[in-house]
């Protein structure tokens, strides 16, 4: 086992490099939570150590890793280096700081896709003593990354001057994915972002209102600091308002579907409960009122 390991990292990119006469420094080590925020049990993995199969990690409970994970602490000097499929094949990503909820990364080579609940393989690398490293890209990954920062950041493809300068940062001075993702972050085009429409926009598709004035003043704020609009929509993704209006629409959903009406507020309050609460999923909402003398009685179509 360790000699396939051996050469499967061989053969893996992007590859790390110390900085000439670096000596190795102290370990670091990545944590990774199945919930955002970096929430529940976490796989704790210490620098220097190749995972080619999260298929065969398992947690506390016996479940797989494998898909299961949403964010990512990254703790000293450590490069997490993530890909899409067991062997350390397919899309990939890299670590250097903190993710609380990878919803915000996208894949960078299919629309839509992002990184929650994909990571299947996984290397922690060690950096240098300051945390320093040099990423090795090849084209295709480093267009990917390029391509991927662009979608999270600016809302959209990369123009070919700035796919080829930036893939060319990556491949030919070692940049990590955060540093483009900073660099992008200065740029005029990200500062001039309208962040008034921006907040007003999320606010109504994500919570059905108008931002209140201190949630606008509160998210122009982080969003002049560098936030991302997906780290923003992320964010109110994890609220307590979002989650209790996403379980009323999943809950207003299975009554149309099971019983063909809209839920009585009792109805509504109880499984809107159950899934906050008690991590019901739609299947078990629609199984429960399938039980119901109400569905029983109900005309066959």
């Amino acid at each position: 086992m360790r000699l396939r390991l051996t050469v499967l990292l061989a053969l893996a990119v992007p590859l790390l490099r110390l900085p000439v006469g670096a000596q190795p420094a102290p370990a670091g080590r990545v944590l990774l939570y199945a919930e955002p925020n970096y929430r529940g049990e976490a796989l704790v993995v210490p620098a220097g150590t190749a995972l080619d199969n999260l298929e065969y990690v398992r947690d506390g409970r016996g479940r797989k890793w494998n898909d299961r994970i949403v964010s990512v602490r990254v703790e000293g000097p450590v490069v997490l280096v993530a890909y899409e499929h067991a062997n350390f094949r397919g899309a990939q990503t890299t670590f250097t700081r903190h993710s609380a909820d990878l919803l915000t990364l996208s894949l960078g080579d299919r629309g839509g896709a992002d990184w929650t609940r994909r990571i299947s393989s996984l290397r922690a690398e060690p950096a240098g003593p300051d945390g320093s490293v040099f990423l090795v890209w090849n084209r295709r990954d480093a267009e990917r990354a390029v391509r991927s920062a662009y979608r999270d950041l600016l809302g959209r493809e990369p123009d070919p001057a700035g796919l080829q300068a930036y893939g060319t940062r990556l491949r030919d001075a070692g940049w990590t994915e955060d540093q483009l993702r900073d660099q992008l972050r200065r740029s005029p085009e990200f500062r001039a972002r309208d962040l008034g429409a921006l907040i007003r926009q999320a606010y109504r598709e994500l919570l059905g209102r108008e931002p209140d004035p201190a949630g606008q003043a509160a998210y122009t704020r982080r969003l002049q600091g560098g936030m991302s609009e997906a780290e923003f929509r992320a964010d109110l993704q994890r609220s307590g308002e979002y989650r209790s209006r996403a379980a009323r629409d999943r809950v207003t959903r299975a009554y149309r579907e099971v019983l063909r009406r809209e839920p009585d507020p009792a109805g509504l309050a109880h499984y809107t409960q159950f899934i906050l609460e008690r991590g019901w999923d739609d299947n078990r909402v629609r199984d429960a009122l399938r039980q119901s003398d109400e569905y029983r009685n109900l005309p066959r179509r």
